[in-house]
């Protein structure tokens, strides 16, 4: 609980206006309304297509400039940290996909609270294995079109199983 000060904080910047991007190259609908999440469903979707595809130009133009992303394991980093190390394959994924999500507009449908689950297969070391987890993202409507302000994933393990103790970067 000691987060949602924070989480709380964020929200509330998601609600102000911000600067400009290109909205037709991303695919995100300038013309969104604030009461339609729709628009956020597919702002998600086209996020989970390029975090797959490791597509850094369409996901530089859904992550906001302010951008926080918070791991599984904990770590933080900025746009610039995520996407070099996305491009770079730090995160040695395939397969990432969303399985589900549940959007909560909020400050008259300028900001949305994303919550889900997702699943991957990581490589690390010698092995891959199967990674499931939840998210909550934050996303910003500016007046060109929805854009992802925050990320925090956690990793879902069966009750009563270790962590493990290998780092486990994800996005």
């Amino acid at each position: 609980m000691r987060h949602l000060p924070f989480f709380l904080f964020a929200a509330a910047l998601a609600c102000s206006p911000a600067r400009a991007f290109d909205a037709a190259r991303a695919g995100v609908a300038a013309t969104a309304s604030p009461l339609d999440s729709s628009a956020v469903r597919d702002a998600e979707r086209k996020r989970a297509a390029a975090v797959s595809n490791r597509d850094i130009g369409t996901l530089r133009l859904l992550i906001g400039g302010e951008y926080y992303h918070v791991e599984s394991n904990g770590r933080a980093r900025t746009k610039t940290e995520f996407l070099q190390a996305l491009a770079r394959d730090d995160f040695k994924l395939s397969g990432y996909g969303v399985d589900d999500m549940e959007i909560t507009l909020l400050g008259s449908g300028r900001a949305a609270v994303v919550t889900g689950r997702f699943h991957a297969r990581m490589q690390v070391t010698d092995t891959v294995r199967q990674f499931r987890g939840r998210y909550v993202r934050v996303w910003t409507l500016y007046p060109e079109g929805w854009r992802n302000t925050l990320h925090q994933s956690t990793e879902i393990r069966p009750a009563g199983t270790a962590p493990d103790k290998r780092a486990l970067p994800l996005q």
